[in-house]
């Protein structure tokens, strides 16, 4: 990256159904961003951070091998400056990452924005060509 500092704002919500337990959702979303910064509350838990808040991400994308997925899915779902996915909640809960391009799950998903005016260059940090998985961009 020739020593240049990546940025980004990383936006993440999810909404607190009433049949929910808030603080498995709130583990559910530190399982996968521990850096993020997060605000609850009585509905939803929403989290701001940068950067560092989608290392533990990056990592979870190699270790599964869905890279390739998830680089299909943040350049399909990117306008302008700015990314849009979602994680499965109760995987997360459980450590593990499901990416998903649009909201699926009845209790609702994580959703997770990712902004940068740099933005493919963060898309290639996060979820890089592998060469030997299938290619998706």
């Amino acid at each position: 990256m020739g020593g240049k500092l990546l940025e980004c704002e990383v936006k993440i919500e999810t909404p607190i159904k009433a049949t929910e337990n808030p603080r498995k959702v709130l583990e559910s979303i530190l399982n996968i961003f521990p850096k993020i910064k997060i605000k609850e509350t009585d509905k939803s838990i929403k989290g701001e951070g940068g950067i560092e808040a989608l290392e533990e991400l990056k990592e979870s994308l190699e270790k599964r091998r869905i890279r390739s997925t998830a680089r299909k899915i943040l350049y399909e779902n990117r306008i302008g400056p700015k990314t849009t996915f979602y994680l499965n909640k109760q995987a997360a809960f459980i450590g593990k990452t499901n990416i998903l391009e649009e909201e699926i799950s009845s209790l609702g998903d994580i959703k997770i924005e990712i902004i940068s005016e740099n933005l493919k260059e963060v898309i290639d940090w996060l979820a890089p060509k592998i060469e030997d998985e299938p290619q998706a961009n």
